[in-house]
């Protein structure tokens, strides 16, 4: 009985905290307040006078918010929102409602009299403080030519709006017009107007495939020189090209008068004005007018080339641009060479192009290597044909990237092997000549011809040139005398083997005669190898009295046998191909580059290839060979097919012998 009594009062006294428990929840409940109007904040803004309206805001406080549309006001432009005399910034809803109003800015206008027949020009509106520019701004009117504005009768020079209207009037003077008649649908010259007397240039017209050669006024060629002090109308004269970009070089006299290329040809080393204008070609690629001088280059490929009747001799030459100019995006540079490629019986044209991009695109053991790019070339308007486009070799950025300074010996050198450097000046000076080979070597920077006027003497000088001596005098010893360890320490070999795998896979027969180039980095004891130069005389290369012409045989590396000439194997590569270590090096390189010139030739010597270029390769020889087009097409093909066969020939006999 004391037990039950004892659980109904346990019962009870839960029942009584369970009831507390809910009292007290239910009047906590009671205290809390409920979500109401009250709750929000509004801000509301406040445009002023003719100011379009803005919708207020309505938010709790606290939460994001952000600017409104800016409002508009004729003849003001919105700066910002103020608060108390501060500018607002919005980022959060403020504890309370506020009001915010807009700051303005007045407008001012710019107004443009262009007289009687001349073009409008809209208003301008523009705060004051404003940068003025009229650059864009040039109205048009019959008979004259627009020369600026003035504002009460001066020359209005403001660059800055005024905190007031402005009103201009156009300066013209009278002028002529010159309009073109393309002749072409849809390819429109903008016309020349001009005050008669003032210079005046030729326009510039591209059109894929086709190249104005001349204007003609009343039947005459136009000279582009002085405006004329009449109304004229020009016709242009279309010559078609072919798929290769074209460059075209025009000599002219200090009169301005033509300067035929074969009087320019009597002296090769004496330049003269010329303007280069690159055409056919991607827009960003293109030239126009360039000032430059032109004059020839080479030596054997000068002399030693047959004359075709009234088209002479197909030469090589050099350009040099008055300022540094980018050609199909490589550095700038004056200095650029056109190959005349078809010299030394080559019937492909393709010897030097494939070495020089094969050593940029796989010997990357070669620092440098030119760039090459097949062009037309004419010369005065006459085509001459397809010409090889390259940097000229020698020291500057994105080029034999050394530096050369004049009166200090451990400086930037670079240096090539030339049998014709007798015929380049004074010895110790121009070129010097070591123990141990044939012939001498030509100096091409720092450039003997400059150190006059970079202050030194000529005895300062000829001790730099002794100190590039020696230092060359002690790598071939090394290499003549078969110490390959001496040899790694003077030179980089990494470069010499690169270079001569390049001169052996193609069997260059210059290798020991000429065009060998080699630099010294300034502060570096290392003698480097290239860059690549002259392989027009390579592969089946035709001439008799140069050796083995088959895919076969070591050839660079050996003495040429049966051959009663002076071009020769190189002494250098002879000796080293001796010492095993070079032998081991060269085998190991070229284990790793098979491939790669394997897939290179694929790549440059396809029937796709055959098919691009076999119209503008056509029409050279054609030209230089006396052949039908037709002809000369399906020969270049052929020739192509064969060189082709020939590398593949070699890379795979080389694949056996460098096992």
């Amino acid at each position: 009985m004391k037990k039950f009594s004892r659980s109904i009062a346990v019962a009870f006294v839960l029942l009584c905290i369970l009831a507390a428990t809910v009292f007290v929840c239910a009047c906590a409940s009671e205290k809390e307040p409920t979500p109401t109007s009250n709750n929000t904040v509004t801000i509301t803004y406040d445009t002023g006078k003719d100011g379009s309206s803005v919708d207020s805001l309505t938010a709790k406080p606290g939460s994001k918010i952000y600017p409104p549309i800016d409002p508009t006001r004729d003849g003001y432009v919105f700066d910002c929102w103020m608060l108390n005399g501060e500018p607002y910034v919005f980022d959060v809803m403020p504890e309370k409602s506020i009001t915010l109003t807009a700051a303005w800015k007045k407008l001012y206008k710019i107004t443009f009299d262009t007289g009687e027949g001349g073009s409008s020009v809209d208003t301008m509106w523009l705060v004051a403080g404003d940068i003025i520019d009229l650059g864009g701004i040039s109205p048009t009117r019959p008979g004259y030519k627009f020369f600026g504005w003035e504002r009460n009768g001066a020359e209005f020079t403001l660059t800055e709006m005024p905190a007031e209207d402005v009103a201009l009037t156009a300066v013209w003077k009278a002028a002529y017009t010159i309009t073109f008649n393309t002749l072409k649908d849809g390819v429109v010259v903008p016309p020349i107007v001009e005050e008669a007397g003032k210079s005046i240039s030729q326009p510039v017209v591209n059109l894929p495939g086709w190249h104005v050669t001349k204007w003609l006024h009343n039947g005459v060629e136009y000279r582009f020189d002085k405006m004329p002090s009449e109304n004229i109308t020009l016709t242009a004269v279309w010559m078609e090209l072919t798929n290769l970009p074209s460059m075209f070089i025009d000599l002219y006299k200090s009169d301005g008068s033509t300067n035929p290329l074969h009087d320019v040809e009597k002296d090769k080393d004496t330049y003269v004005s010329a303007r280069v204008t690159l055409t056919n070609t991607e827009e960003k690629f293109a030239l126009n007018f360039l000032k430059a001088e032109f004059k020839g280059r080479g030596n054997g490929s000068w002399n030693d080339i047959p004359d075709v009747g009234n088209y002479g001799k197909k030469r090589g030459y050099r350009i040099k641009f008055d300022k540094k100019q980018s050609l199909f995006g490589r550095t700038a540079n004056k200095h650029w060479v056109v190959i005349a490629g078809a010299n030394f019986d080559d019937v492909t044209m393709s010897r030097n192009y494939l070495a020089y991009n094969m050593a940029g695109e796989v010997f990357d053991n070669i620092e440098y290597s030119t760039a090459a790019h097949w062009i037309d070339l004419y010369v005065n308007n006459e085509y001459r044909g397809v010409y090889l486009l390259c940097e000229h070799v020698r020291v500057g950025d994105g080029r034999v990237d050394i530096e050369s300074e004049y009166g200090v010996e451990d400086t930037g050198y670079l240096i090539e092997y030339d049998a014709y450097a007798y015929n380049e000046g004074v010895e110790g000076v121009n070129w010097f000549k070591i123990d141990g080979v044939r012939y001498p070597f030509t100096v091409k920077s720092p450039d003997p011809d400059d150190y006059l006027d970079e202050g030194i003497t000529k005895v300062q000088f000829m001790q730099q040139i002794a100190y590039i001596k020696n230092f060359v005098q002690r790598v071939y010893n090394a290499a003549l005398g078969g110490n390959y360890e001496e040899f790694s320490k003077l030179a980089d070999v990494d470069s010499f083997v690169d270079m001569y795998i390049l001169h052996e896979l193609f069997k260059n027969t210059d290798t020991g005669y000429s065009s060998f180039y080699l630099y010294k980095k300034p502060g570096e004891d290392k003698l480097y190898a290239g860059p690549p130069w002259d392989f027009d005389a390579t592969t089946n290369y035709s001439a008799n009295d140069r050796g083995d012409r088959s895919p076969s045989g070591i050839y660079v590396a050996d003495s040429i046998k049966n051959s009663p000439s002076e071009f020769t194997a190189s002494y250098l590569y002879i000796s080293l191909y001796k010492t095993s270590g070079f032998l081991n090096a060269v085998k190991a390189r070229w284990k790793k580059l098979s491939p790669d010139i394997s897939a290179f030739i694929e790549r440059r010597m396809n029937d796709e290839v055959y098919a691009t270029y076999r119209a503008a390769m056509g029409k050279n020889f054609a030209m230089w060979k006396q052949k039908a087009q037709s002809s000369a097409e399906t020969g270049w093909i052929a020739d192509m097919k064969a060189l082709k066969k020939w590398l593949t020939d070699r890379v795979a006999w080389l694949d056996g012998a460098w096992a």
